[in-house]
């Protein structure tokens, strides 16, 4: 018995070094929840531009740090609507608000419940439908439906295919992640007021988080819900029966579920290291051995559920590096009661069985068959797991030398991997905000929201002081362009004013906003200058730089080995600012700061916009750093008959093109064939115009180029 006591500690211990390996350490579990919190919050500054009423969460795993590279989780997003105000009784109706009154009644299915729509001017039902997804009762009462029709066009049309991708609640057009809309009640209904009222052993949760867990609320989100895997649930109350003209009208449409995502969070963020590790590891062998099976209808919310039960069951000091093999049998064990009782409880809300709707009875024992086979033989399986080469990692620290045959990623390289990863969710979501916000705003708001924001960084803590640090200097350097674009519009000098939002901006990243600024000095006529600051861009290039592409629909450069290795050692802003380039943007108002060949660029889109708030960045200049630094020094050195400086610079755009096509390889194909024009190799211009075609057969402005050329030939 000590021999195999001895051997599974042994075993844990190993498991505990390999999770660490892939990124299960607690550095990382710190570093991922920071970098997502921080994108919620620039999520909500994204929202707050929009002149929207509504608040962004990020809840799963990609926040909650229970993640590796090989489980290649989602983003699931919850955009929380602050127009509409819930109510549990007519008692907190509110005057001027739209109001929704939750209704349940003896039929309805646990943890689902009804929207009825309220007057605004008394509290009294709402007697007419306000949208297409209000619906009559047979009692002649508005009920809010979750069909969601106005986002359901939005999705169809931003996806290429006109296909809305659904999993349960959530609505999207991109299979990395999933879009929940949903409201938010302050007060908790009895159901879910279930974790605080029943008995505990009293260790976990602990008081501190049940009191910040009391304080959350609960959200309303469309219902994913049916009472059988293989068909809809029917209903029998006469109270909600479907009216004669809508008889077709799917019953589940009308029912909203209760949430207590942000509950879940509080728990979820108390986990220590190994329970994440734990935790992270069942999901590993979910994904391996019951997804091939069960698909996802045997879910992570059913091991999140029991990994909570079992932590709140089992005494603090189990929860060790050398126990971790125990602690996934007893998880694995708890869920294994649950399928023998056909009850897998909901940990915070009451009367809700997760195995409804999801398996059906026959394949219970079959699940419950696998768990039983892992359990007795101790996660043995794990030596033949492919995923995150966790089969190869274990054997490696099994052997009494390194097998280098083995070739798997040190922990730096894996946590290089898993940064970079971050680094570019990051900088996607700043650069989506960002040209939101140039392209729908004035000068005179960006310049107000600029210096709100300043004022914000200062005394914000709430992660304020790392995003907006990150945002206001790219808002900063459009301001600059904007205004300097006007000023030589008007044939007007650039006041110390402009020059100084410039020189606030130069650390936005390594070098868009020097090459935003190198851009204007070209533009005015001052070659020198322009020609100076692009000498300084090309000394800031290495293999510890990244240009980054956050566009959709765009590839991205995968960054070096040796500069993913330096992300451990970096901050967020210091990747960012020191390490890192993003496209450049320009919008129309900024369009006498760049050269006339690349105005082409804003007649790529001819399609209508999809609305105001959903601004597509092919009505703007979107142009990569190198490239773009190489074409206006090409551009430069010309005007300043600087020839072999200009064609070394043209060598370097043409080398650039040769390379990986990633980023807006289309836009630099344009910019050489503008410099093969320049030199009358109309040639040469032709094959690179062609060759951006071929690369991107839409939305390409290189067919009015290549237009011009044949023009031109069909003229000599």
């Amino acid at each position: 018995m000590d021999s195999d006591r001895d051997s599974e500690r042994l075993f844990s211990l190993r498991l505990s070094r390999v999770m660490g390996d892939i990124g299960v350490n607690s550095w990382m579990i710190a570093r991922r929840r920071r970098t997502y919190l921080r994108i919620e919050k620039m999520e909500n500054v994204h929202s707050f531009m929009r002149d929207e009423n509504a608040t962004i969460y990020i809840f799963g795993s990609q926040s909650e740090a229970t993640t590796t590279l090989g489980i290649e989780s989602d983003i699931d997003q919850l955009i929380c609507d602050n127009n509409e105000h819930i109510s549990l009784d007519w008692s907190e109706w509110q005057y001027g608000k739209l109001n929704l009154l939750v209704l349940k009644n003896e039929l309805t299915p646990p943890q689902h419940c009804y929207l009825h729509r309220l007057r605004y001017d008394r509290p009294l039902s709402a007697v007419q439908t306000l949208g297409p997804d209000d619906v009559l009762d047979g009692e002649g009462r508005v009920l809010l439906t979750n069909i969601r029709v106005r986002d359901q066009d939005i999705f169809q049309s931003l996806n290429e295919s006109g296909v809305v991708l659904r999993h349960g609640p959530s609505m999207s057009n991109d299979e990395k992640r999933d879009y929940v809309d949903g409201y938010h009640c302050g007060k908790l209904p009895k159901e879910c007021q279930f974790m605080f009222n029943r008995p505990r052993p009293g260790h976990w949760p602990r008081p501190d988080i049940l009191n910040k867990a009391r304080q959350t609320g609960v959200f309303l989100v469309p219902q994913g819900y049916t009472e059988s895997p293989a068909k809809q649930s029917k209903c029998k109350s006469t109270a909600f029966m479907v009216p004669s003209k809508l008889t077709n009208y799917p019953y589940s449409k009308w029912q909203w579920r209760f949430s207590t995502s942000l509950m879940e969070r509080c728990l979820m963020f108390d986990f220590n290291t190994v329970q994440v590790k734990v935790y992270t590891l069942t999901k590993i062998l979910r994904k391996t051995y019951f997804k091939p099976v069960f698909g996802d209808r045997f879910s992570t919310f059913h091991i999140k559920t029991a990994m909570m039960f079992t932590i709140e069951n089992y005494p603090v000091d189990m929860w060790r590096e050398d126990n971790i093999v125990k602690c996934v049998c007893l998880l694995l064990t708890t869920l294994k009661r649950w399928l023998k009782q056909k009850l897998c409880p909901h940990f915070t809300i009451s009367g809700v069985n997760l195995l409804v709707g999801k398996l059906h009875s026959w394949e219970l024992p079959k699940l419950s068959s696998i768990i039983s086979n892992l359990i007795n033989t101790k996660l043995l399986c794990l030596f033949y797991t492919d995923m995150d080469n966790i089969g190869l990692r274990l054997l490696q620290c099994s052997s009494l030398e390194n097998i280098p045959c083995l070739n798997v990623s040190t922990r730096t390289q894996t946590c290089g991997a898993v940064l970079h990863e971050l680094l570019l969710n990051e900088m996607c979501n700043l650069t989506v905000c960002t040209e939101n916000i140039v392209t729908n705003h004035s000068v005179a708001d960006i310049v107000n929201f600029c210096l709100s924001l300043q004022s914000m960084s200062i005394s914000n803590s709430d992660l304020g002081h790392e995003v907006f640090p990150l945002l206001i200097p790219f808002l900063r350097s459009t301001v600059a362009t904007v205004l300097t674009s006007m000023c030589i519009y008007l044939g007007q000098p650039i006041t110390q004013d402009i020059f100084h939002w410039y020189q606030l901006s130069l650390n936005s990243d390594l070098m868009s906003s020097r090459l935003k600024f190198a851009s204007m000095l070209f533009c005015r006529e001052e070659y020198e200058e322009a020609a100076e600051v692009l000498t300084n861009c090309e000394g800031l290039l290495g293999p510890e730089v990244w240009q980054c592409c956050g566009h959709k629909g765009m590839k991205y450069l995968v960054p070096s080995t040796k500069l993913k290795n330096k992300l451990v050692t970096l901050s967020a802003i210091e990747a960012v600012t020191k390490h890192t380039m993003v496209c450049i943007t320009f919008t129309k108002a900024e369009i006498n700061c760049i050269p006339q060949h690349l105005t082409y660029e804003m007649l790529r889109s001819i399609e209508a916009e999809h609305g105001q708030h959903y601004i597509d960045w092919k009505n703007n200049v979107v142009i990569d750093c190198i490239p773009f630094l190489y074409y206006l020094q090409h551009l430069t050195y010309r005007e300043l008959s600087q020839h072999r400086r200009a064609q070394a610079a043209l060598h370097n755009l043409h080398e650039y093109t040769t390379g990986t096509l990633h980023g807006h390889i289309d836009t630099a194909f344009n910019m050489l064939g503008h410099c093969f024009e320049l030199q009358n190799r109309l040639d040469l211009a032709w094959m690179c115009y062609g060759r951006s075609l071929e690369i991107y057969d839409r939305d390409n402005v290189s067919i009015w180029h290549a237009a011009r050329i044949l023009h031109q030939f069909l003229r000599c």
